[in-house]
């Protein structure tokens, strides 16, 4: 039985050393900034090899940068409700949940606001706003909105009070401990501006919403060892192979690219 949960732990042991390549650059990022960490910085506090971390992010810390905005900016712990605004009020409640307490969360807002992380790593506002309009327009379709609510602009103003309130939280605080406060404080002002009164008293703004919802989600998401009845043939191999190759000596890490000095900033 031992054996058949090998390529599991192999496959788990990759994921958490790309994980902890993430993590550390969140931190080093919003410690030192995203121009002031350089590979090497990265590979050391990670813990880790050269050859690991070129295996895991070939096209260096600009790659770990991009990671970080698609891994952290996400959808999860967002559960179904019976009140679309509801919905639009807990993923910026589980947001503000993780940002407080995920330092990868936090470089990915500050590194969102370079003016060139449209055209090198990315940034999460457009989509953010497009799908703040999704949910404002099915909150229309079930007759939640009142009438003068413009559906784009709306949907462009949630995403924009939620990122100066944490901004602004973060600099007259120095830490991000009161930022669920403040962001329930303000979805509570923004919804009871565009809601129908009758939905409000129906609607979940309490401080702990987004805790709460992402702590059930993490809960949730735990997997076994193996898959009921499953065996390790069904099991994926590609973490066993980079965990394989992360266990080879470190003279290993000259299958690193040739130029990877270079990508040093």
């Amino acid at each position: 039985m031992s054996n058949l949960r090998r390529p599991r732990r192999r496959q788990q042991r990759a994921i958490d050393t790309r994980q902890r390549i993430l993590d550390t650059a969140g931190a080093l990022f919003v410690a030192d900034s995203y121009e002031g960490t350089s590979v090497s910085d990265l590979i050391t506090a990670a813990r880790t090899s050269k050859g690991a971390f070129y295996r895991h992010f070939p096209g260096g810390k600009l790659e770990v940068a991009s990671a970080i905005m698609e891994d952290t900016l996400s959808m999860d712990g967002l559960q179904k409700q019976r009140i679309m605004l509801q919905e639009m009020v807990d993923i910026g409640m589980i947001l503000a949940h993780r940002i407080s307490n995920e330092s990868a969360l936090q470089a990915a807002l500050m590194l969102s606001f370079q003016g060139n992380a449209p055209e090198t790593y990315g940034t999460p506002w457009p989509d953010w706003i497009v799908y703040n309009t999704e949910q404002l327009t099915e909150a229309r379709r079930r007759g939640e909105l009142k009438p003068f609510v413009d559906l784009e602009e709306q949907a462009y103003q949630v995403a924009g009070d939620w990122a100066g309130v944490v901004l602004i939280s973060n600099t007259l605080d120095r830490h991000l401990r009161n930022v669920e406060a403040r962001v329930s404080r303000m979805y509570r002002n923004l919804v009871t501006a565009i809601a129908v009164p009758d939905l409000l008293p129906e609607i979940d703004f309490s401080v702990d919403r987004g805790k709460n919802l992402y702590t059930a989600f993490l809960e949730g998401a735990a997997d076994p060892d193996l898959p009921p009845g499953g065996t390790a043939e069904e099991l994926p191999d590609q973490g066993a192979v980079l965990e394989r190759l992360e266990e080879l000596p470190e003279h290993a890490e000259k299958a690193a690219p040739e130029h990877a000095d270079g990508l040093l900033l």
